[in-house]
């Protein structure tokens, strides 16, 4: 998958839904529902028990959380046709099409500290919040997979979504928080600093996370 940017029509914040919820966008769910062939109804714009089934069908699928309600996640999934989850790590040399060509992402959670590096030389290093105990932030190797514009809310200004469940680096609306354990095992940011990051890091940008 090639994806750069995604652009959703309707703030991913509109998606907080439930069952037996009537707005425009859950038409525009049921319709994308019915492209992946999870959904038979009518394009009602109720999220009947129907619409309900077919989201947990697709999240069971994309590796979410089965709830069946409708979040941003979930949205977000549904606009882009292949799982993120397929998106690996690229060669420098790829990388070459956008961003910071070497960029580099490492982040220690014991520190709580992010860093961008450029090659072997760090470039960029910034105060983040992670996962608390109860939901902690995973470790591993993972790559940038999505970009996201502008989600607004808890999100902040710019999410980076990891190739891994539904794990991203973002801003955040409370940044007193920076620095402390408190997520659900996303990464926050303060704004500017996730706004800068995102100029740097091109899909597929590696990310290591080490505690």
């Amino acid at each position: 998958m090639q994806l750069r940017f995604l652009y959703p029509p309707r703030r991913p914040l509109e998606a907080w839904l439930s069952e037996d919820a009537s707005r425009p966008i859950i038409a525009e769910v049921q319709k994308l529902l019915a492209g992946y062939g999870l959904y038979e109804g009518e394009t009602t714009g109720c999220c009947d028990a129907a619409t309900t089934q077919a989201i947990e069908r697709f999240q069971e699928l994309r590796g979410l959380s089965p709830t069946g309600k409708l979040d941003p996640v979930t949205y977000c999934r549904l606009l882009v046709p292949a799982a993120t989850a397929d998106i690996t790590p690229v060669s420098a040399g790829e990388r070459a099409a956008g961003g910071l060509v070497r960029a580099r992402i490492h982040l220690v959670k014991s520190l709580r500290r992010l860093t961008l590096y450029d090659g072997n030389s760090p470039l960029r290093n910034y105060p983040v919040a992670i996962g608390k105990p109860a939901t902690p932030t995973p470790e591993g190797d993972f790559a940038i997979a999505s970009k996201i514009l502008n989600p607004g809310g808890v999100l902040g200004s710019r999410w980076m979504g990891l190739n891994f469940d539904a794990y991203g680096i973002h801003g955040t609306n409370a940044p007193w928080k920076i620095g402390q354990m408190v997520s659900n095992g996303c990464i926050r940011m303060h704004n500017h600093n996730a706004e800068e990051l995102f100029h740097f890091v091109p899909i597929g940008c590696p990310v290591t996370i080490r505690n």
